[in-house]
């Protein structure tokens, strides 16, 4: 794997779109994502954040509620930018913040499960990580042995606490036609993600084909559970449909 800040899926380039665009083009999709996490509400009073990077893309004010917050996020980088952010917002009360370097996803997923096994009653989030495993990893199929792994770690690692993840599903140059947030029952399949977002494709058009780059999201969570999509324009001109599920640990699944 690349080194941390250099890696494919974020470090230095990452942070400096961050702090190009967080408060001016991301601002939507920001708002609409702040919005749909502080309806979580997980009883849990930790947070376990993998892929946390600087924390561009979740407001602040969601980590008020919790008393301690680990990051996982092998850029150190990003440990600064999170840290600095947490700093300057008004936060009553402020979260115990602490980092590990140490990847807990790509070279060993059951490490991820094993970590949260010792750190209790914790709620985790997956911070726009899961999509990024595709760039990552080099992946190229949907059953690769190593994306594979990775999903069977995720879901033991939620089993029995609260979850959240936000990620990629699709991206490219076509803009989704959404109204932020929108929420379906259950997981939309590629050819009605295509239909229902992408219109001007017709729904002729497989994601990962030519259009729109899928992200080998799917399987990591139950696909009958709610899904809500969001626009994120990463840059002007190129546009990644975010996918977000959630849980309690308190309600059936």
């Amino acid at each position: 794997m690349s080194v941390a800040w250099l890696n494919e899926a974020g470090g230095l380039r990452y942070h400096l779109r961050g702090f190009r665009y967080a408060e001016s083009l991301w601002q939507p999709f920001r708002f609409a994502l702040a919005e749909w996490l502080y309806a979580w509400e997980p009883p849990e009073k930790k947070l376990v954040v993998v892929g946390a990077s600087g924390g561009w893309c979740v407001q602040p004010f969601l980590f008020e509620r919790f008393t301690e917050v680990l990051c996982l996020e092998p850029d150190p980088l990003a440990h600064f930018v999170f840290r600095r952010r947490l700093a300057r917002a008004p936060l009553d009360p402020r979260p115990t913040l602490r980092f590990e370097r140490a990847d807990h996803l790509l070279e060993d997923p059951t490490r991820l499960v094993r970590l949260l096994e010792a750190e209790g009653d914790a709620c985790v989030l997956f911070s726009n990580i899961l999509g990024q495993l595709l760039a990552l990893l080099g992946l190229e199929r949907d059953d690769d042995p190593r994306l594979l792994a990775i999903r069977a770690a995720v879901a033991e690692a939620t089993k029995g606490r609260s979850f959240a993840s936000f990620h990629d599903r699709v991206s490219g140059h076509h803009e989704p036609e959404l109204e932020q947030g929108v929420t379906s029952e259950a997981r939309l399949s590629n050819a009605d993600v295509v239909r229902r977002f992408f219109p001007a494709l017709d729904g002729s058009t497989p994601a990962g084909h030519g259009e729109l780059l899928d992200h080998l999201t799917g399987g990591f969570f139950p696909a009958n559970r709610p899904h809500s999509y969001f626009t994120w324009p990463l840059l002007p001109g190129v546009f990644h449909l975010i996918e977000a599920t959630r849980g309690r640990r308190d309600e059936k699944r």
